[in-house]
């Protein structure tokens, strides 16, 4: 009875024509029960052309909506949603204010609320020049920035899954965590939305927003609480701790791809340098995720949608690999797309009379694909959120800072071609290939992808714990020592204890590399004699 809603914008309209609009959009949403319903909803519509730089064009909606509250005898809250490009906020916001739509009606009733949409600006300073815009006219409580991916069921289950189970979060640390991998792979392109997408690229349309907000999910520590307040801390808090990366470390593992054809899209320039993909590695200054890589990956046409994050634990000591084989590790993986759900690979033994070990899953399927449908629900939940007050799913004003401040030096490199723009043919998984296999080649050549085999001479305390290091990280310990009983420590942890040093040598295969961990003096050269 007290609800309406008020198109503003420049297209000669009127409300009839308004309505026809959503008339068609709905036909495809309804079946018979609500179709009765469509023209009583349709009622609630009107339209008011302005354009958005005419502060007069304002004052004319505040008449509009000044006669809706007098009907109904009350101050009515007001919700502006901002469904516009960035750089026509500032215009928006301001005439916004000076018309006094923005006023409430007493301290009693008639809040006012504002939605803005990703990205907010186009760099760290736009970003920041908009945010300080918005705090200037208006109170935090009262912006609402917009990230649809924090209203995704999965991502709001990963919350419910970490706190309100003990299961992992005792070993959710650089403990026992090794790498943790977050996927936003696309099979759609571009197709109409060319001179938007054009002006903004893979890494600021999803890397500056949704999996940045997807390390913070994964990282976050428990909150005092599930209220808002409380988890947009924490969510900060984990964003501002991320390692701003040098100029050498964005050239060196950083990568960007544009699709063949995307130059012709419609709106886009026909020398486009702007990437339809990328991967980048990011690193946090947190003793509890210290030395962790999280890589962070997105593309369009990659052949088929993959949306995901994926922790990889360390193997466990002592180890109980195949001599000569991988190393067996659990993994725990969120997915939103294909399929919604969890999934935690283990290992268990073959049926049989040898001990052989075998992967095997816990699967958790939220729901079927089919049950869903893109951005509706996620769109539903936050308009509904945002009337009712709770911005939980919500972008603070300092998770966004924090995240362009991790962005913008990458973004503001690629400008100045520091990282090549590489090329890759649509609907394939090309480009995955070559930057894994681009990664490797970098590996070997910065001596991180030698073979990872070492021989320990001396296993007293440090000795010990240096094997043990080494052992967590995959590497292959081959270690001595005059005592027998630390060589049995050793084998303990998952080492390959050598009795004397020529059972060590022999057991390294070449080139040889051998840590001397023994007492300074002629024992040394001694050692290095034998």
């Amino acid at each position: 009875d007290r609800f309406r809603v008020i198109g503003f914008s420049r297209r000669d309209l009127t409300s009839k024509e308004f309505q026809s609009r959503i008339a068609d959009i709905l036909k495809n949403h309804t079946d018979n029960k609500t179709k009765k319903l469509i023209s009583l909803f349709l009622s609630l519509f009107s339209y008011t052309r302005g354009q958005f730089e005419n502060k007069n064009d304002y004052y004319q909606l505040k008449n509009t909506l000044d006669s809706i509250d007098a009907g109904w005898g009350l101050c009515s809250n007001k919700l502006f949603y901002l469904a516009v490009p960035p750089e026509l906020y500032p215009k928006i916001l301001k005439n916004l204010v000076s018309s006094g739509l923005t006023k409430p009606g007493s301290p009693e009733e008639g809040w006012t609320r504002v939605i803005v949409e990703k990205p907010f600006g186009k760099d760290a300073k736009t970003a920041r020049e908009l945010d300080e815009l918005l705090t200037k006219l208006f109170k935090e409580i009262q912006i609402y920035r917009v990230d649809h991916y924090l209203a995704k069921e999965m991502l709001q289950n990963m919350l419910v899954f970490r706190f309100a189970n003990n299961l992992f979060e005792g070993s959710w640390s650089n403990d026992l965590i090794e790498k943790i991998d977050i996927r936003l792979h696309e099979a759609i392109g571009v197709e109409d939305r060319g001179a938007f997408y054009d002006g903004v690229g893979a890494l600021r349309d999803v890397g500056q927003n949704h999996l940045l907000q997807m390390i913070a999910l994964t990282l976050m520590a428990y909150p005092e609480n599930f209220k808002a307040d409380s988890i947009r801390k924490n969510r900060a808090a984990i964003l501002k701790n991320l390692k701003i990366p040098s100029a050498a470390e964005i050239k060196n593992s950083t990568f960007r791809a544009q699709y063949s054809g995307y130059q012709k899209i419609k709106g886009v320039k026909t020398n486009s340098q702007t990437e339809t993909y990328f991967k980048a590695r990011a690193f946090l200054d947190h003793p509890r995720w210290e030395n962790i890589p999280i890589t962070l990956e997105s593309g369009k046409r990659l052949g088929e949608s993959k949306k995901e994050i994926v922790v990889t634990f360390v193997h466990p000591l002592p180890c109980l690999c195949p001599t000569g084989g991988p190393h067996y590790k659990n993994r725990v993986i969120f997915h939103l797309e294909p399929k919604e759900g969890i999934t935690i690979q283990f290992w268990a033994k073959k049926p049989g009379s040898k001990l052989e070990l075998e992967e095997r899953t816990f699967d958790f399927l939220f729901r079927q694909k089919e049950k869903r449908v893109q951005y509706t629900e996620e769109y539903e939940k936050l308009l509904l959120d945002c009337v009712e007050g709770d911005q939980t799913l919500f972008v603070s004003s300092e998770e966004d800072k924090a995240m362009w401040r991790f962005i913008d030096p990458i973004y503001h490199s690629w400008e100045k071609d520091a990282v090549p723009l590489l090329s890759y043919k649509p609907d394939t998984q090309e480009i995955l290939r070559q930057t894994d296999r681009l990664e490797e080649e970098r590996e070997g050549r910065e001596g991180r992808g030698l073979k990872k085999e070492i021989g320990i001479i001396g296993l007293g305390k440090m000795g010990l714990n240096i094997s043990k290091r080494l052992l967590q990280a995959g590497w292959r310990v081959v270690g001595s020592d005059e005592k027998s009983k630390a060589v049995l420590e050793l084998e303990k942890i998952g080492g390959i204890g050598a009795n004397s040093v020529q059972k060590l040598v022999a057991g390294l295969s070449r080139p040889k590399i051998i840590w001397l961990m023994l007492p300074a003096g002629a024992l040394i050269d001694d050692f290095i004699t034998k």
